[in-house]
């Protein structure tokens, strides 16, 4: 795997709010691109940086079925962190305070991501260049409508206004998925100073050339230069050449003789230790608790756990198949359970608390659909955009999602005529 990584302010800011992190051993990568004014973006992104280096080892290290959950809980963290940073500098400063992440890693033959906010991430395989991000913004939800087309996307007064950020609220909902690699793909992840000012056919010639990955970083950042330079530019270039392996090996132990008298006496108390371990364990491990309860991040997680063993920890149960659903959002479907915090026990086993989430998922899922009408009604748009992406994250049907969609857009227009201004950007 070789990889490069370039940024530039550009010629317009004074400063460069953009940011990255790239680790070759631990094969992660990010990117973040600020917003907020008066240094808060240079913090924001710095901030969201620092919390996925501390993620890293971690993430090297994950399965790849507990890699979306690590990669949730690193921007959940980075979240957490910027909050804490602008409510201790002011109330105002919480509202102009965020940044866009792009946060992939490559396990193996196949590559994880995760994002938030307008920074991109594309893919090279041959002579295809495929954008594997959607854009958490104004424009693109105006795409997807059907409103305008990409084109005019790229040229419309709007296009800068974001819809999800690292720091823009309590609970933040990341888009996570996974592709497949291939030898010979090209990885590049980039703030939207290089995605805004490049064409893709330029970014596609440049990612196809045949020089390392570091002199394509540098000549991504240089034609975005030569376009104008109106933002900061940053771009990380990753050429992935066979899987990565996380396997890390263990220094072997000194072989000790086992003639002494004392390491015979050792081994025996050992011995006799581990048998008495081994047999408590067995019989407590066949009778374990699981309960569903949120986690640090509040999302409602199903665990295993053993009250007699204090020295296992509970367990994380993964669900296939199982959508991502935060306490904020099913508070309300649980008024009948009294303390939550501490976990609703799952009566009869495992299956019971799986059959538990997906009946709250797909509850909380209706529940939304039916709030975002209401809002719309009312014509509260910022919270029924919110509460339909939330469903739409909790598998709401298309069709449903197309006519709120719609509805929304009806309503932002009567709105927008009323106030006769265009709605506040992030700036």
């Amino acid at each position: 795997m070789d990889f490069g990584a370039a940024t530039h302010p550009g010629y317009v800011r004074p400063t460069n709010e953009d940011g990255f992190f790239a680790s070759r051993e631990q094969a992660v990568f990010a990117v973040a691109d600020g917003m907020g004014g008066h240094e808060k973006g240079e913090v924001a992104s710095q901030l969201a940086l620092e919390a996925i280096v501390q993620h890293a080892d971690a993430i090297a290290h994950a399965t790849p079925a507990e890699l979306p959950t690590n990669l949730h809980q690193a921007l959940q963290d980075a979240n957490a962190v910027i909050l804490s940073r602008a409510e201790s500098q002011s109330q105002d400063a919480r509202t102009r305070m965020g940044t866009t992440v792009v946060l992939v890693t490559i396990c193996g033959d196949r590559l994880y991501f995760a994002h938030i906010g307008d920074s991109r991430l594309y893919l090279l395989r041959g002579d295809m260049l495929i954008q594997l991000t959607r854009d958490h913004s104004l424009v693109q939800t105006m795409v997807d409508r059907g409103e305008i087309t990409p084109e005019e996307a790229a040229i419309h007064p709007l296009r800068h206004q974001i819809t999800r950020v690292v720091g823009g609220d309590d609970i933040i909902a990341p888009e996570i998925a996974s592709q497949a690699l291939e030898p010979g793909d090209v990885i590049l992840l980039c703030t939207d100073g290089l995605s805004g000012m490049v064409d893709a056919e330029k970014i596609k010639s440049v990612l196809a050339s045949d020089c390392a990955a570091q002199p394509k970083a540098d000549a991504l950042v240089k034609a975005a230069l030569d376009a104008g330079g109106a933002d900061n530019i940053t771009a990380v270039v990753v050429s992935y050449l066979r899987p990565h392996s996380t396997a890390h090996r263990q220094r072997s132990r000194a072989h000790k003789s086992p003639h002494s008298p004392r390491w015979q006496s050792l081994l025996l108390a050992a011995l006799c230790l581990l048998a008495l371990c081994i047999a408590v364990v067995c019989i407590e491990y066949c009778n374990p608790h699981y309960y569903v309860a949120p986690d640090k991040q509040g999302v409602m997680t199903l665990y295993r756990d053993w009250p007699m063993l204090h020295m296992l920890h509970k367990q994380r149960i993964p669900i296939r198949g199982q959508v991502m659903i935060t306490l904020y959002d099913a508070r309300p479907y649980l008024r009948e359970y009294t303390d939550i915090e501490h976990g609703i026990k799952m009566k009869t086993g495992k299956d019971a608390g799986i059959a538990f989430l997906h009946k709250l998922a797909k509850t909380t899922m209706l529940g939304m659909l039916d709030r975002t009408k209401s809002a719309a009604d009312k014509g509260d748009i910022r919270t029924a955009t919110y509460l339909l992406e939330r469903a739409r994250a909790l598998g709401a049907p298309a069709e449903e999602i197309n006519q709120l969609s719609l509805q929304i857009n009806k309503a932002a227009q009567k709105q927008q005529k009323a106030l006769n201004r265009p709605p506040a950007q992030y700036e």
